[in-house]
Order: structure tokens, then sequence, then C-alpha cells
């Protein structure tokens, strides 16, 4: 993650990308299934940026390169406890969506850089100011890799009472 907006990306986080592009309409077709998140009221407060290859350089500096990104936004309900409720809502969302992503074979790498906070890089975005980013989504298709990976056991804590 970056420590400051301006710095830059820090290394270790780089992938090898495919040259297959992430097709806007794909990335539509997840995004419709992905929505299906938990929210009381059955609000909708979340809206997408999607930035292709064309568009790439708007995140030149703020994050790893990729072929493509997708910026999850909620509006800041005026009602805290509403707001909690979006957030995590749209958190829910970006998991569905990356589930699905995988099932089709594309990578999606959550981020929360420290720019996201700042409403003059995020208004560069189309951010408004009653406006948050969640998350910014680096997609991609990755070069097959045929070095085995182990899979972890997550570590958590449960009680009985």
């Amino acid at each position: 993650m970056l420590n400051d907006a301006k710095s830059g990306s820090k290394g270790g986080h780089s992938l090898s990308y495919s040259d297959k592009p992430v097709s806007e309409s794909y990335v539509l077709d997840l995004l419709n299934v992905a929505v299906w998140a938990p929210n009381d009221g059955m609000r909708e407060p979340w809206r997408f940026i999607y930035i292709g290859s064309g568009s790439a350089g708007l995140m030149s500096g703020l994050q790893d390169q990729a072929p493509a990104y997708l910026v999850l936004v909620i509006k800041e309900d005026p009602d805290l406890h509403k707001r909690e409720e979006d957030f995590g809502a749209a958190s829910c969302l970006m998991q569905n969506f990356r589930l699905l992503a995988r099932e089709g074979g594309l990578h999606v790498r959550m981020t929360m850089n420290d720019w996201i906070y700042d409403g003059a890089y995020a208004g560069r975005l189309g951010v408004q100011k009653d406006e948050r980013i969640v998350s910014v989504l680096e997609l991609g298709y990755i070069e097959p890799t045929f070095e085995p990976v182990a899979a972890g056991i997550p570590d958590f804590t449960f009680e009985l009472l």
C-alpha cells in the first residue's frame, strides 16, 4: 500500500498480467450478480467507476499497474447507522465480485491506498463531495504459473458459550 498519496506504488505487489483485455461487458455481468449484497432497506448506495486500458494513465503513481481498475464508491449518508450499513453492504458486494471474477479466471486485487481519502485525488476520478471510495479493485488476467500454491488455513478464534 502507499504510505503517501503522492509517493507512487510500493514494490512487492506487482503481478505479471497477460495481454488479455478486461472487457467492460464482463465486468458489468459480474457486477449484475455481485450487487445482490445484503443491505437493510434494499438501498443501493453504490456506483462504480471503470477505468480500462485506454484511461489507465489516470491511475499512474496512485496504484500498481493493472490492465483495468474498478473503483467502488458509496454515498455518505448523513445517518451514521445507514452509513455503516452501506459500507458493510459495499464490502459484501466487493467480495461477491471477487469470488465471481476468480471463477472466471479474472484476478482482482482489492486496495485501499491513502489517496482514496484525499478529495483532490478522488475528484480526479469523478468522486463527488458526498461520496467516498470504498476500495479500488485492480483487475487483470495473470500469466499462468506452474508453481504449486499452498493453501493456508485461516487463523481465527471461536468461542462456544
